[in-house]
């Protein structure tokens, strides 16, 4: 008698083409289609239909080649393709770029029509290429940074993690030293221990950390800063309204006296010795040298604000630093805001699912509301308001003394 296969049931059933074009049409045809989330909501359907039409060898292909896209976009930065294309005048030759970037043309060949393939470039004749959406935006240094930190630093990571968890049979890494990092590059450093002997790959990490947030929506966007913050500021002598910790060079105090120029206080930016030495010149920012395993020195601010800091620590690690700024929050008027993922429970979007995943290879977590009450709690906070503009971008954590 021959096997029989059952059928999947309903909710293990992939939508089928029609189904998918419906959704795709009824998307472009949705009223909502001008804002952000029309955008991405079309988005995700033409990705659906994308994935109905493949067969299963074309899905399986597709996902075991995309890391070669990153590193073909690498050898296209160092080699300067992006910024030649998009600064000639006209369609170029691979004899014309091979004469440029000093590269053999054969190889240059390969590298460029592979780049056309995934529409890095545009390819509009043999052998013959010129700039597109895709090529202006891998010249802009914030955003090539992604492609370069990925390579230098989190790729070896990736890499090493299958291995590092069959080994540890399964468990969260959560130990910053001893995790897929260490593994990846060989080393016995944590990541911020590694970073200052890799200058190459610290900037780019730095550059990326903002230039990935481009498109997302900001914080100040969604977060009403006057009503929460300014408006129950003590304008007094010396009164601090924001103590921005680990804030790097101060793109974050920079944003809000942007949005805000009349808003009275001090700002503090707290960092490493030699972040704060590349601080960014902004009116009424002051710059602090501060390690956040340590008491803090400000006390009474009406805020403290820390992005994307916690992500980079375990639990034990992340309490300490919250610990430490609780110490310094006078009760019934000091905010903590916390700039972080807040990773639902159901549906989660692939920006907070692989973000989540490269932080553990590096020992931490994105973590859901439940976790980051559970853990303020444990630092004697208590979650005030979590605010969301949309599910890809981070939150802002609202927080106060119990």
């Amino acid at each position: 008698m021959g096997s029989m296969t059952a059928s999947p049931a309903p909710w293990q059933q992939d939508l089928d083409v029609s189904e998918s074009l419906a959704i795709l049409k009824h998307r472009l045809s949705d009223e909502a289609m001008d804002g952000p989330d029309g955008r991405r909501k079309l988005i995700e359907a033409a990705r659906r239909l994308g994935n109905t039409l493949e067969t299963p060898g074309e899905s399986v292909t597709r996902l075991a080649y995309l890391p070669l896209q990153t590193v073909v976009l690498q050898i296209g930065i160092n080699l300067d393709l992006f910024n030649i294309l998009e600064h000639a005048s006209k369609p170029l030759s691979t004899q014309a770029i091979a004469e440029q970037t000093g590269a053999e043309p054969a190889l240059l060949q390969r590298i460029l029509r592979f780049l056309a393939a995934i529409a890095a470039i545009k390819e509009v004749g043999p052998a013959l290429f010129t700039a597109n959406k895709l090529t202006r935006t891998l010249t802009r240094p914030g955003l090539a940074a992604g492609v370069i930190h990925n390579m230098l630093t989190v790729n070896p990571a990736w890499a090493a993690l299958p291995s590092f968890l069959e080994m540890t049979k399964y468990r969260i890494p959560s130990d910053v030293a001893n995790c897929p990092f260490q593994a990846g590059h060989n080393t016995s450093e944590s990541l911020f221990e590694w970073f200052p002997k890799h200058p190459t790959a610290h900037n780019a990490f730095m550059l990326w950390m903002t230039g990935q947030r481009e498109g997302r929506d900001r914080w100040l966007d969604f977060f009403p800063f006057t009503e929460r913050v300014a408006e129950g500021f003590r304008d007094e002598p010396e009164a601090v309204m924001l103590v921005d910790i680990g804030g790097g060079i101060g793109h974050e105090i920079q944003a809000i006296k942007q949005y805000y120029p009349s808003l009275p206080g001090r700002f503090i930016l707290q960092d490493t010795p030699e972040t704060v030495k590349q601080a960014l010149t902004v009116e009424s920012m002051e710059t602090m040298e501060y390690d956040f395993f340590t008491r803090q020195m400000v006390a009474g601010a009406r805020t403290y604000y820390l992005r994307n800091i916690l992500h980079d620590w375990p639990t034990i690690e992340s309490i300490s630093i919250l610990k430490n700024v609780a110490a310094a929050m006078t009760p019934g008027y000091s905010k903590l805001l916390l700039n972080e993922f807040v990773i639902p429970d159901q549906g989660a979007d692939i920006v907070g699912a692989q973000v989540d995943f490269t932080m553990m290879c590096l020992g931490s977590e994105e973590r859901s509301e439940g976790q980051w009450r559970q853990m303020l709690e444990e630092a004697g906070l208590m979650i005030v308001k979590v605010w969301t503009g949309s599910q890809e971008a981070e939150s802002i954590i609202e927080a106060e003394l119990k």
